[in-house]
């Protein structure tokens, strides 16, 4: 993931999606993104449990393509 890329991602245990833009992907601690309401949050992954992560985890289920300019 790459930083401003929006993913959506779903909650594994609820099934709730939420859209948010990546702030940076860590293996070991998950995604720090920011949501819609502007508030910069870690989204676990369910590999980030074994180094003691409480939940709730996400998966990331899309990854939201950037708008590219047309050139003149």
């Amino acid at each position: 993931m790459r930083r401003g890329q929006k993913i959506i991602l779903q909650d594994e245990d609820t099934s709730k999606k939420i859209t948010v833009t990546v702030i940076i992907h860590d293996t070991m601690q998950g995604f720090l993104a920011k949501n819609k309401e502007g508030d910069y949050i870690w989204y676990r992954e369910k590999s980030n449990a074994e180094h003691g992560w409480p939940g709730p985890y996400y998966k990331c289920i899309e990854r939201i393509a950037k708008k590219r300019k047309k050139k003149k």
